[in-house]
């Protein structure tokens, strides 16, 4: 366990100051995984772990920006592989427009300010061990809280959402003008032929 006891307790604290959060938000994802069932799966963060969701978690990012959902992918394809692994003459990438109607969400800044508050931001955004945010992320999935709104750690980044699957329902959480994305997919591919 990271947390002291006294930051458990702010946290179980904070947990309770969870609100309703209504929006539109932006993922950004390969071509090949741009499938509206993959989307929003969780499957990425369930076989490689992220921030706010260990190995096995099904958790989905989110930016509040377009440009912010590309910087976000960037930089944490460069944590994780020591360069910036994306270019996109090889990688196109697609960005989804995704409403969230959530009943449960934490945002990082409204945690207390005290001493013990601002220990547990700085631990949430260490930009090198992610073992703290894991286990803070944990605590508030098992909770029941939908949703957790966090600063990014990029320089010049947006607020990012990230949303725990296993918590919200259907519907909660989906892509923006889905029909009209499968219905254009379909028409170029049939253009193509």
């Amino acid at each position: 366990m990271i947390l002291t006891p006294k930051q458990s307790q702010l946290l179980e604290d904070w947990m309770a100051m969870a609100y309703p959060l209504e929006g539109v938000f932006f993922r950004s994802v390969e071509r090949r995984y741009m499938d509206p069932d993959d989307v929003l799966s969780g499957d990425g963060t369930a076989s490689r772990g992220g921030r706010f969701a260990a190995k096995g978690m099904r958790a989905v990012y989110l930016s509040a920006t377009d440009s912010g959902a590309g910087r976000e992918t960037t930089e944490r394809k460069k944590r994780l592989g020591g360069e910036a692994l994306i270019n996109t003459a090889k990688y196109p990438r697609i960005v989804h427009a995704v409403v969230v109607s959530l009943g449960r969400v934490l945002r990082l800044r409204d945690l207390s300010s005290t001493k013990e508050g601002l220990a547990i931001r700085k631990l949430c955004l260490d930009e090198d061990d992610l073992a703290a945010s894991m286990e803070v992320a944990a605590k508030i999935e098992h909770a029941g809280v939908q949703g957790w709104v966090f600063p990014s750690v990029v320089r010049g980044g947006d607020d990012n959402l990230v949303v725990f699957c296993k918590n919200y329902a259907s519907g909660a959480v989906r892509i923006e003008n889905e029909d009209e994305f499968i219905a254009e997919t379909k028409r170029i591919a049939e253009k193509r032929r």
